[in-house]
């Protein structure tokens, strides 16, 4: 056997070393490039059928529920706040928290599945009960967009706020969904050091800010959608229990539900969060011959165990496990049926209720 020269075995060591470097660092490279599913939207034609929603997801906590989420095979998923949370005036702190929520293994296989629209609340707006005066809402804003991957041309991006409209269907079959902000354009309330609620009632502040209002009032007067869902981060019907909520402003209350009398939309129903409970409330109106109900989901990850609050509005009981909720809706041939089911985090039935209305 011929022996090799040292120095060509010195060259075929080095290069073996270099191919090898070379084979880790593209392997490397490799991993680093991996590609996360983004959100996606129905297309604006789709008639839908089951509606799921929910709020108050921490993103340092279990999120296998999606997967039985999933399994429901909704048409449609809709934040009502606090996605992730993240009480800071760090962007980059902000975005590495939606960042680690939207590359959770069990939320990434979600929405290569199921799509999503929604809005925020306090904490993944930037600040427990914030409002107007947070320093960083703008860039917060933004953030937001970008977790959902709302297109750069999308109007929402070119306007102050994150409220939003979206309509689904066609014919006497379709959908129109309102995304109200609450915390862009909130007032400040003063802290109650006297009774048990937590603030001050502001008789003359505003929550929605008049470019809003404006906005809603458009929305609501032109829409020919035979189901118009209202989505807040907090609730707007519930007025008896002491923490934050539009019965804070009394006045915006009213206001909202003066809309609904004036223009009358066809089944108007409320998908609120925030409280880390679920209950199902009812207002009527125009002398009993109209509701609307208010469906509160909150929370997926955390609940109020023990809650025990008054309701005057509210149907049946408030449950204080986690939860998610549905709307499932049957379109039938003069009428349509509405039903609103709320399961807890393992997909077990907890509450139901029916809606039948007209066209």
């Amino acid at each position: 056997m011929k022996k090799i020269p040292l120095s060509i075995l010195i060259l075929i060591i080095a290069f073996s070393f270099h191919s090898c470097k070379n084979t880790i660092v593209n392997k490397m490279e490799k991993k680093e490039e991996v590609k996360y599913l983004k959100h996606f939207v129905p297309d604006s034609s789709q008639v839908l059928e089951k509606i799921a929603f929910g709020s108050c997801s921490n993103q340092a906590l279990d999120q296998s529920y999606w997967d039985v989420i999933a399994s429901k095979n909704p048409d449609l998923w809709i934040w009502m706040g606090d996605i992730i949370y993240s009480d800071t005036e760090d962007m980059q702190e902000h975005k590495k928290q939606y960042d680690k929520f939207k590359h959770n293994r069990y939320y990434q296989k979600f929405i290569g599945r199921v799509p999503v629209i929604g809005v925020w609340d306090d904490h993944d707006y930037g600040v427990n009960d914030g409002g107007a005066g947070y320093p960083k809402k703008e860039e917060s804003k933004e953030e937001l967009m970008d977790f959902l991957d709302i297109p750069a041309n999308a109007s929402v991006r070119k306007h102050e706020g994150a409220y939003n409209s979206y309509e689904f269907g066609q014919g006497h079959r379709k959908v129109k969904i309102y995304l109200l902000d609450n915390r862009y354009f909130k007032d400040k309330l003063e802290p109650d050091t006297v009774t048990v609620n937590r603030y001050i009632k502001n008789l003359t502040g505003s929550i929605l800010g008049e470019q809003q209002w404006n906005w809603l009032e458009n929305e609501i007067k032109n829409s020919d959608a035979s189901i118009n869902l209202f989505v807040s981060g907090i609730q707007i019907i519930p007025d008896d229990q002491p923490f934050e909520k539009w019965g804070d402003f009394p006045n915006e209350r009213t206001r909202f539900l003066k809309l609904l009398e004036r223009y009358k939309p066809k089944n108007p129903v409320i998908l609120s969060g925030d409280r880390h409970l679920a209950e199902i409330s009812e207002y009527t109106y125009l002398d009993f011959s109209a509701q609307v109900t208010e469906v509160t989901s909150s929370g997926l990850t955390h609940s109020y165990e023990g809650a025990d609050e008054k309701n005057a509005y509210r149907l049946g009981e408030l449950y204080d496990g986690k939860n998610f909720g549905m709307l499932k809706i049957t379109w039938g041939g003069s009428k349509v049926l509405m039903k609103i089911f709320i399961y807890d985090i393992g997909g077990k039935q907890i509450i139901e209720h029916g809606i039948i209305g007209d066209y």
